[in-house]
């Protein structure tokens, strides 16, 4: 039984292998008088260096989501720490700028806002050698506003009422910390 149900499996599956690919006219007759450029890769990195150097960086002034932020805005930074970039040194307090990527705002149910700054900049470095990821979030309150949701949805129209409660509010402010590495070998 198990060899005539293969056998038919077989059968079926390799006349799709061998039919013909469907072809889109109208996708060809669009592209036709198109041009199509293509992204080239950064051939010039060097795979095998793995060396590193942690830079430490903090905003400048407090700037919080509810108010004062838009998104390609501006974030002037510092270096926090002196640097030993091998054959030269960055001091603390050298002057860097971020722009913030993305921001969104709190939102209901215990949903936190969150902050992401990109572009980053350091006076005396090339930006293209830098690498970093820097997101600043809120609190987040689902965590306990979900469970206790669910708890009290058999009690009419209280449930939802913890659909109001929002999330935390996402700030920077000078006491926090941004991790940039340098790849010199780049």
């Amino acid at each position: 039984m198990n060899r005539l149900i293969a056998t038919l499996l077989l059968l079926f599956t390799s006349g799709f292998a061998l039919a013909e690919p469907v072809r889109d006219e109208f996708v060809e007759e669009w592209f036709k008088d198109k041009e199509i450029n293509s992204v080239l890769p950064f051939n010039d990195y060097n795979y095998e260096s793995i060396k590193r150097i942690k830079i430490i960086l903090t905003p400048d002034e407090k700037i919080s989501t509810p108010k004062n932020i838009q998104v390609g805005q501006k974030i002037n930074m510092h270096v926090k720490r002196n640097v030993s970039l091998g054959d030269s040194f960055l001091k603390r307090g050298t002057k860097a700028e971020a722009t913030v990527e993305q921001f969104t705002s709190n939102g209901m149910t215990g949903i936190q806002a969150t902050i992401t700054l990109g572009r980053i900049k350091i006076e005396g470095l090339p930006s293209d050698k830098l690498y970093y990821y820097c997101m600043k979030e809120g609190q987040n309150r689902t965590t306990w506003i979900m469970p206790l949701k669910w708890a009290v949805t058999w009690i009419p129209f209280v449930g939802s009422l913890t659909n109001l409660i929002k999330g935390g509010q996402a700030k920077l402010s000078p006491s926090d910390d941004f991790v940039v590495y340098y790849y010199p070998e780049r």
